[in-house]
């Protein structure tokens, strides 16, 4: 077998759409796998999206004997390494066949890049960071994802693993049911907290999106600039990922809490709306697909929690208990939804997790970031 890599040229639909595509070659028979939307991993590739005005990438695909049987991205995101103030390069959109040469040959191919960058060791997988999706499944592989989460055969671990690559960090997804009896324990600090610091609560109000949108950005680089791998996003890359959201976005499910009538902290879940896009298996947004979206929302029947984060100057008050709280109040309110993830959450985030397990959730998946030397 003749094997060989590729640089593709991501301003070009052919080289564009070589990549978009190949996954449909890994996963035709899985039927776990849910088909991403064409349109949306092509806009995430277009040099115009926000992302690339501090970062730089190149992508490339593996062929054996003139085939495509891989592909990587390498990423050098200098916001990342300013605020973290290190040389850690990344890899993302991670795809390969069950053959180590095809997966040596696309990581070396990365590292080479990255070293020439500076950099001097190597994370991943991050589509593009961990703003984006990120990590790599290493449990549960026989349920469908959540909405904007990863998914990848089992065989992916060993394939890195084989290359060097440890355990950076892993993110766990929880799996609660809104039926779930909340303990007496999650109650009282419930209590004791809305008396103590005069706390209130709101719900997203679509009506002034922008506005929402400028409070949800303030909080969320508040509330996660100290956790591990944090990258802050600039306004204008806040507002592009969140374009979407608006169509999509339940305000029941959706909830601020506000101290002395200040927005603290917030939730945000959304309906799983891989449970539509698993009905279009080709990725494409025909008229037909748009069809099968209209009809299949109304049976969607799980949520994930995508983000929920306390302004730094409100910590250690128990904000995080009483929005899961209020969470739980809102599902109750939405009958269809029998299941909510909350994901992901680091392993390290105490804060985060104490309260999950303590209401019975369960860590029911793993996802891994790995990283090496380079």
């Amino acid at each position: 077998m003749s094997y060989s890599i590729r640089e593709l040229d991501l301003k070009n639909k052919k080289d564009t759409s070589t990549f978009v595509n190949f996954p449909w070659k890994i996963y035709k028979n899985d039927p776990h796998w849910v088909p991403p939307l064409k349109m949306a991993v092509k806009d995430l590739l277009n040099q115009k999206h926000p992302f690339y005005k501090t970062a730089d990438v190149k992508a490339w695909v593996a062929e054996i004997n003139g085939k495509v049987a891989g592909r990587i991205m390498a990423i050098h995101n200098h916001t990342y390494n300013k605020f973290e103030k290190n040389k850690i390069g990344h890899f993302g959109f991670f795809e390969a066949i069950n053959d180590q040469e095809v997966a040596k040959i696309l990581v070396d191919t990365a590292t080479t890049y990255l070293k020439k960058c500076g950099l001097t060791s190597m994370q991943g997988p991050m589509n593009h960071g961990t703003n984006y999706e990120c990590g790599l499944l290493v449990d549960k592989y026989n349920d469908a994802p959540q909405v904007m989460m990863t998914y990848n055969p089992p065989y992916y671990e060993k394939l890195l693993s084989n290359l060097g690559f440890t355990k950076a960090m892993d993110l766990l997804a929880y799996n609660m049911s809104p039926d779930v009896q909340m303990p007496k324990v999650i109650l009282d600090i419930a209590a004791r907290t809305e008396k103590k610091a005069r706390i209130t609560y709101r719900n997203l109000n679509l009506k002034n999106w922008l506005k929402e949108l400028d409070i949800m950005f303030d909080i969320y680089n508040s509330a996660w600039e100290e956790n591990w791998g944090f990258v802050p996003m600039s306004k204008e890359e806040f507002y592009h990922t969140a374009k979407d959201l608006k169509s999509i976005a339940d305000p029941t499910l959706i909830q601020y809490a506000m101290v002395d009538g200040v927005e603290a902290g917030f939730i945000l879940a959304l309906p799983d709306l891989n449970q539509v896009f698993k009905q279009i298996p080709s990725g494409n947004l025909s008229p037909m697909a748009i069809y099968k979206i209209l009809t299949a929302k109304s049976r969607i029947n799980r949520a994930r929690v995508i983000m929920m984060g306390i302004k730094k100057e409100y910590r250690k008050m128990g904000l995080e208990t009483l929005l899961y709280k209020n969470l739980q109040i809102m599902l109750q309110k939405n009958p269809r939804i029998k299941n909510v993830e909350m994901s992901w959450i680091l392993e390290t985030n105490v804060e985060m997790n104490k309260p999950l397990i303590r209401m019975s959730g369960e860590a029911y998946k793993r996802y891994r970031l790995v990283h090496r030397d380079i």
